[in-house]
Parts: C-alpha cells; sequence; structure tokens
C-alpha cells in the first residue's frame, strides 16, 4: 500500500472514531439541559480517555517505527555488504582477466620473436669458392669453424715447408678471445651476426619481463631448444666478446642457455674457460 493511501486511512479512521465517540457521548447525555462554556468544559473532558488512547498509540507507532527502520537498517548494511563481495569478487575476476590477458600478449610476442629468429638464421648465407651458399645453421657452422681455426689460431711455417695451424696462448685467456673476436667479427661476420645476435638478446629480454606472473623456465627452454650445438658454441664466444658481456652474458646465464653446449664443440685450449662459464650458470641456478 502506498504511504499516501496509508495517510489518509489512518487520518480517516481518526476522524471517523473521533465522529463516532462524540456521537455516543450525546447518545448517553441526551438531552442536554444546558449550552454553555462550563458544559462544554465538561464535554470536551470527557474526550480525555480517547485522547490517552491516541497517544498510547502515537507511542506504541514510534517505537515500532523506530524498530522498523532498525530492521531496515540492518537490511541494508547487509546488502551493502554483499554489495562490496560482489565488487571484491568482480575486481579479482578483472585481475586475472588482465593477467590472462597479458600473458596472451607476450606469448604472441614470443612466438613471433622465435618466428623472426628463424627468419635472421636462415638470412645468414655464406658464398664459397666451390659454387656451394650454405644457409642458415650450415653457414653457422662454417662461421663458427672460420673463428676458431683462423682467428684463434695462428698459421706457422714448418718443416718441408707445410704449413700448420697453432692455437695461439694469447687465445687461451677471455682478453685474447675478445681481442680475435673483435677483428673476426669486424674484418668478415659482424654484418650476418649482428642482427641474428641482436634478436635473441630481445628474446631474453622479453622472458625477463618482471611484471609477468608465468614460469620463465618454459620459455628459455623454448629458445634454447631452437639452437643447434654451432649457434650455442657461438655464442657462447659472443658473450665472452665486449659485444655480449655487459647485456647479453648475464641473461644467458641467468636463463642457462648453454646449459646444453657440447665442449667437443670447443677447441680444447678453451674448456676450461667454458667450465668456469658454466659453474657460474650452476650458481645462478641456485641462488633462484
Amino acid at each position: 500500500m502506498k504511504i499516501r493511501n496509508l495517510s489518509l486511512l489512518l487520518i480517516g479512521g481518526v476522524c471517523v472514531t473521533v465522529v463516532v465517540y462524540a456521537c455516543i457521548l450525546l447518545y448517553l447525555t441526551w438531552p442536554i439541559s444546558e449550552f454553555s462554556v462550563t458544559k462544554s468544559g465538561v464535554f470536551g473532558d470527557s474526550f480525555g480517555a480517547l485522547t490517552s488512547l491516541f497517544s498510547g498509540l502515537a507511542f506504541a507507532g514510534l517505537i515500532i517505527t523506530i524498530v522498523m527502520q532498525k530492521d531496515e537498517l540492518a537490511l541494508q548494511r547487509e546488502e551493502l555488504s554483499l554489495t562490496r563481495q560482489e565488487l571484491t569478487c568482480q575486481r579479482e575476476e578483472m585481475e586475472v582477466q588482465n593477467e590472462t590477458m597479458k600473458i596472451q600478449r607476450f606469448e604472441n610476442t614470443f612466438f613471433k620473436q622465435l618466428e623472426f629468429l628463424a627468419i635472421c638464421r636462415n638470412d645468414i648465407i655464406i658464398s664459397m669458392r666451390d659454387g656451394q651458399n650454405p644457409i642458415g645453421r650450415n653457414a653457422i657452422k662454417i662461421i663458427y669453424e672460420n673463428f676458431t681455426e683462423n682467428y684463434l689460431k695462428a698459421s706457422n711455417m714448418g718443416e718441408w715447408g707445410i704449413s700448420t695451424y697453432i692455437f695461439k696462448n694469447t687465445c687461451k685467456r677471455i682478453s685474447g678471445i675478445n681481442k680475435e673476436y673483435e677483428k673476426f667479427y669486424s674484418e668478415q661476420y659482424g654484418a650476418e651476426l649482428c642482427k641474428y645476435f641482436r634478436t635473441i638478446y630481445n628474446i631474453l629480454k622479453l622472458i625477463d619481463t618482471k611484471s609477468l606472473n608465468i614460469d620463465k623456465k618454459i620459455y628459455s627452454n623454448l629458445l634454447r631448444a631452437q639452437l643447434s650445438r654451432y649457434e650455442l658454441s657461438m655464442l657462447f664466444y659472443n658473450c665472452l666478446s665486449t659485444f655480449g658481456e655487459q647485456k647479453m652474458m648475464p641473461l644467458v646465464k641467468e636463463y642457462k642457455i648453454l646449459k646444453h653446449l657440447e665442449e667437443s664443440t670447443l677447441p680444447p685450449e678453451n674448456i676450461e674457460i667454458w667450465k668456469q662459464f658454466n659453474s657460474q650458470q650452476t650458481s645462478a641456478e641456485t641462488s633462484v
């Protein structure tokens, strides 16, 4: 029932009650022998009982109103609590959705970068005197062998005019390797390798993003699986050089990209350097 209708009903009820009560009094006291102010006061006092009744009802109504308001406030508090809980659930769902979208964007970028790495690898082409032009992994193998044979070793004219290659003593240390790698990089294959190594570095930086709640080992393993034995060996020497020691090497060690490098692909004179490098990778893995 609407409040307006209820108010009219209550007011009408009160008016009817007063009129009925007055009629009953007139009926019981009729005929009235005298109309005067004194007698009218007595007639007005006869409504005292009715007035007390209405006062009591009004007080009872006030108490009922307070109780109803209390119940309504309790319901409102409960509704507000449920609303807050619902908003909290919605916020948590939004956070989960945002995190999922971030991971999806990361994975899309990651796999596109792997595709780009394959393109960069296949762009590496070596022109041979015999007319063959190896590309991709075969080209990197030839580049690596060129570095280890022609830069880490020196030609030595032996007896009977036979030329042999002897490993340079200076290249048994990182400083010597670095010097020869700079010559190798600037004189021959820097143009072919720079984009390739830069792509590997960008993939590692992407994996190293701090704001994502992901298992980074999964993605670093995927990257490592894309690299052949000679690519890993070439990456090892790049990390030792000034081109990779500051930015590339820390990420390679942290994510153990050279974990499965085969010692058989390295010159025996550099095995100790590799063991030291590999022990630092193991220490990084333990600390994590």
